[in-house]
């Protein structure tokens, strides 16, 4: 179990991160219920979130071959406009690599060593952000296209 001080700065670095990542998070919110109202807007705004995250979530997603296959199918997905299940698919592995190859490892790192600064393991998180607050929106899309 995490030592009290551990989980003071996990805890601290966590609320630092999703304070900065909330207007993308939020805008996934909005999108989501614009589908319900405008499923083809709120398609063109998914395609606007999926830019603004390939755009700025990079350090940790081009640290692994893996991360990095995945933007790169993801970034063909985008470009062509076409959110199928084939991206969620993408996303999912996406989020999974990320979270398995670059954030575990970094976070594990953060907590072992007191000088390590929060602001990468920030960036990271906020990329981690980035890919789930966009999944969420793409499954959602597909959830209620057959409705509409």
């Amino acid at each position: 179990m995490p030592a009290p001080k551990e989980l003071e700065r996990v805890g601290g670095l966590f609320n630092l991160a999703s304070d900065r990542s909330r207007p993308f998070l939020d805008r996934c919110s909005e999108t989501k219920y614009l589908a319900v109202r405008d499923y083809s807007r709120a398609t063109r705004l998914t395609v606007e979130l999926a830019k603004q995250t390939l755009k700025e979530a990079n350090s940790g997603l081009t640290s692994h071959d893996d991360c990095k296959r995945y933007l790169a199918t993801l970034r063909s997905a985008v470009a062509s406009g076409q959110f199928d299940t084939s991206i969620i698919h993408t996303l999912e592995k996406l989020r999974s690599k990320y979270l398995e190859k670059v954030l575990r490892p970094a976070v594990r790192a953060y907590l072992q060593n007191d000088d390590l600064k929060p602001t990468e393991i920030e960036t990271l998180y906020n990329d981690a952000l980035r890919i789930e607050g966009l999944l969420e929106v793409v499954q959602f899309l597909k959830k209620i296209e057959p409705v509409l």
